[in-house]
């Protein structure tokens, strides 16, 4: 009976296993967010698997063997408990595919309102409140200077989300 299974793959070949897999006529199905996050002092938007290294097929072990898609090109093994590949909810998967695509925020990326630490620059110690970013590489912080609050613009590089 078709059910859905879960594989492990080799560290940086997730796409090879899975073009594998289609040639062999396996339904693959890998999660791909969409997450903002700040890289080399950039704002950005990258595309990135939900589960690296993971990848859920479905197929009947009747029809294909387990061990032709453990010697696939790129796979590693199956996710296992005990001696039998574990079977994944077709339930679970249909909630996983609602959501491919979705914008996420990376939990390090800080937010208007966030607490910020200044880590380099004049500033470096003092704590800061995140506003708005101010461009590509720069980010809008309120500063409390002598008791009075301060807006200034510093490089995404000087600072951290606390």
């Amino acid at each position: 009976m078709e059910s859905w299974y879960l594989l492990y793959c080799k560290r940086g070949q997730l796409s090879r296993a899975q073009k594998h897999l289609k040639w062999q006529a396996v339904n693959c199905f890998s999660p791909i967010i969409t997450l903002e996050k700040i890289v080399r002092g950039k704002r950005i938007a990258v595309s990135e698997p939900l589960f690296p290294n993971y990848l859920f097929v479905l197929f009947d072990p009747e029809r294909i063997h387990t061990t032709t898609l453990s010697a696939t090109r790129g796979v590693s093994d199956f996710v296992r408990f005990g001696a039998l590949p574990a079977t994944i909810p077709y339930r679970v998967i249909e909630e996983l595919q609602i959501h491919v695509g979705e914008t996420c925020v990376d939990p390090q990326t800080p937010q208007p309102g966030d607490t910020v630490l200044i880590v380099n620059g004049v500033f470096e110690g003092l704590r800061a409140i995140y506003t708005e970013p101010d461009g590509e590489t720069r980010s809008m912080l309120l500063l409390n200077l002598l008791h009075k609050q301060v807006s200034q613009s510093l490089d995404n590089r000087q600072f951290q989300k606390v």
